[in-house]
């Protein structure tokens, strides 16, 4: 539910910004007009009229090719129709204004013939042969040679050419950088998945282990050990394929792993676990704690000395600090290379999932590790 209100408010915010640009770039060619006063009526005069109306063409091929020709034709390989595409839209930026907007000014029907007699004094003027007409019969008149000028094919080219090169390069653009964001996107997602099935195995390895040792001195703890084994064999198959779980659920499988190894601890360890605050409503990427309390016991139980082992779970709203705190008691143990490989995984995914929201900070002594991590899961 808070995905999909999430991208709802994404999607408002993109119409909105594609709204407001449209706007601002429809505002370009009527501030920048030199007919402009400040009122309205540019809008009366036809050449305003075919920039205007070719700006609103410029403006549908960006998003015609950004959302279809680019997507559709350009990334299939499908290069022959993309570019008929692109040549048959620029045809319509080009002559579509004069089709809809033709030159009738400097005219009362459209003749210049007829213009020109308007302008000639009348023939029963006494002074009709010494004023010499205004416009001569073989001269069209001023405003019918600019308006013959701007109909001409290479003036309508060079008109449409720039705006609409702007138009094709900067979709482009946006259509590419899109697309590589999407790829970086994709590899960060398939990464993490490699991380996830990295950690799994690892864990499940170390569990298995804890019950062949139960197993051996025949504990009675063994059927409770094989309940909490398939309780975190469960949330693994369930669970890991998700990009975020529950806070409540990734806690109750730390304990059921933090169960399992007790069972093979003695009253040599000193084990204190605290949980201050409200777990729901919370969601974390799953096996992203775990590693710590791993390494915790790997390096801070040993049977032969005074162990101790600290877990401190605190929730403040959305911000989560957890805290592992042993001391160093073993200076070799089995599979710290895999270890060591399972806490660098874990960082990965820290600086992947929660990349400027999480803080942490490693106290090493030669006798106490001390792991202090802050995630803001909202």
């Amino acid at each position: 539910m808070r995905n999909s209100t999430f991208n709802q408010r994404a999607d408002r915010k993109k119409i909105f910004t594609n709204i407001f640009l449209i706007i601002l770039l429809l505002a370009i060619p009527v501030i920048s007009s030199p007919d402009f006063d400040g009122t309205l009526s540019l809008f009366n005069s036809e050449p305003f009229q075919r920039d205007f109306l070719r700006f609103v063409l410029v403006i549908a091929f960006f998003y015609l090719n950004s959302l279809v020709l680019l997507p559709k034709l350009f990334s299939r390989k499908k290069i022959l129709a993309f570019s008929a595409m692109v040549v048959l839209s620029y045809a319509v930026v080009v002559f579509l204004p004069f089709s809809l907007v033709p030159n009738h000014q400097g005219t009362n029907d459209g003749s210049p013939q007829k213009e020109m007699e308007m302008r000639r004094p009348p023939e029963n003027d006494r002074f009709r042969n010494n004023i010499p007409p205004q416009f001569p019969e073989n001269r069209p008149h001023p405003e019918q040679m600019g308006a013959k000028k701007d109909n001409t094919l290479p003036k309508k080219i060079f008109t449409s050419i720039l705006p609409f090169l702007f138009s094709f390069l900067s979709s482009f653009f946006i259509y590419k950088s899109n697309e590589q964001r999407e790829l970086e996107k994709l590899k960060a997602k398939s990464d993490l998945l490699n991380l996830k099935y990295q950690l799994q195995p690892h864990f499940l390895f170390n569990i298995l282990n804890s019950i062949y040792s139960l197993s051996l001195l025949k504990s009675d703890d063994a059927p409770n050990g094989i309940l909490k084994l398939s309780n975190v064999m469960r949330y693994v198959v369930q669970e890991s394929s998700k990009d975020f779980v529950d806070l409540n659920k990734e806690i109750d499988y730390i304990k059921d792993y933090i169960a399992l190894k007790l069972l093979r601890t003695d009253s040599s360890l000193d084990f204190s676990y605290t949980e201050i605050g409200d777990l729901k409503d919370l969601k974390i990427a799953p096996f992203i704690l775990i590693n710590f309390v791993e390494n915790a016991f790997k390096y801070g139980f040993n049977a032969e000395e005074n162990s101790k082992i600290e877990l401190k779970i605190i929730v403040q709203e959305s911000i989560l600090n957890f805290t592992v705190f042993n001391n160093i008691v073993t200076a070799n143990i089995t599979g710290e290379d895999s270890l060591k490989v399972g806490l660098k995984n874990t960082f990965d995914q820290l600086n992947q999932v929660y990349s400027g929201k999480h803080s942490i900070r490693i106290d090493e002594t030669e006798t106490t590790y001390k792991v202090d991590l802050t995630i803001n899961l909202n």
